[in-house]
């Protein structure tokens, strides 16, 4: 039982979402010289985490008629029938009202609003429209462009460059990720009902817009080292990391088969942890 729930709340992908956090908030903190404490962290990371796999959860209800006619999601907890429709959708809602009400309390409530509208676009927004729109990518990479906003509101108020430049990468990140998801399992997402764009306009513009939503990247990563947030060894890093992708998402693009379509999505699962490490790295003062 409790490995239905691990999979319910899918614990895997919260480190990745928590490193933007943590990121963030270190940032911040180099920002406004506040000082450095493992307990306003911990605090961080726990109910983002908390709030971050209740939204899971919630996404899993809701998708629970698709996913069990998908075969990469049968096995879930509500197709398989592990865990109830009802009891899943009362222990997700729990989770994330639990998660927003600790932040609010031992964090603020700019924090908290953050979280609430990463959490409410993916389930309310993005959900839904996975199986009625081609937009359905768009409005579902909003979500993760907020993640860095958590963060620098646990420390502070107000917007920063750095913060906006995160979330731009996290945004145009999350296009060509989600893409080669479609293009790898097209058929089980054609037989649930999926709208995203590769089903909708054609494959051709999905690889069209996975080419250069990567290629935007190049001018990008010039950015914090040209607003001196960052340095040469950041500069350095984030040029290799990002030819690495560059030829990675051409392979996918000219080759187009599952083979370098799986290479491409696990050379973007790196991708930007070692770009904002390369930036840690460089800033002295984290």
């Amino acid at each position: 039982m409790l490995k239905a729930y691990v999979q319910l709340f899918r614990l895997k992908p919260i480190p990745m979402i928590m490193l933007m956090v943590v990121f963030a908030h270190i940032y911040a903190l180099s920002e406004t010289g506040l000082p450095f404490q493992w307990g306003s962290l911990i605090i961080l990371v726990l109910t983002t985490g908390m709030a971050n796999a209740a939204t899971f959860a919630l996404n899993q209800y809701y998708e629970r008629e698709a996913d069990a006619r998908m075969e990469r999601t049968q096995s879930r907890p509500i197709p398989a029938g592990m865990i109830s429709p009802g009891i899943a959708l009362y222990a997700g809602l729990g989770v994330f009202a639990l998660g927003l009400a600790l932040q609010y309390i031992l964090i603020n409530e700019t924090t908290a609003l953050a979280t609430f509208l990463c959490g409410g676009l993916y389930v309310w927004s993005y959900t839904p429209l996975k199986s009625r729109s081609s937009m359905s990518t768009l409005i579902g990479s909003l979500p993760g462009a907020l993640l860095p906003f958590i963060g620098w509101y646990s420390v502070t108020q107000g917007v920063d460059l750095m913060i906006l430049w995160m979330a731009l990468m996290i945004f145009l990140w999350q296009i060509p990720h989600t893409f080669v998801i479609c293009f790898r399992y097209k058929d089980q997402y054609l037989d649930a009902g999926g709208k995203q764009l590769p089903f909708v306009a054609g494959e051709d513009a999905s690889f069209r817009q996975s080419l250069w939503y990567t290629l935007i990247n190049v001018p990008l990563i010039f950015m914090p080292f040209i607003f001196n947030i960052s340095g040469t060894i950041y500069l350095g890093i984030a040029s290799l990391v990002t030819f690495g992708a560059i030829v990675m998402v051409l392979r996918f693009y000219i080759q187009r088969e599952l083979a370098t379509a799986k290479q491409f999505f696990r050379y973007m699962l790196i991708y930007l942890p070692v770009l904002f490490v390369s930036m840690a790295a460089n800033r002295m003062d984290f």
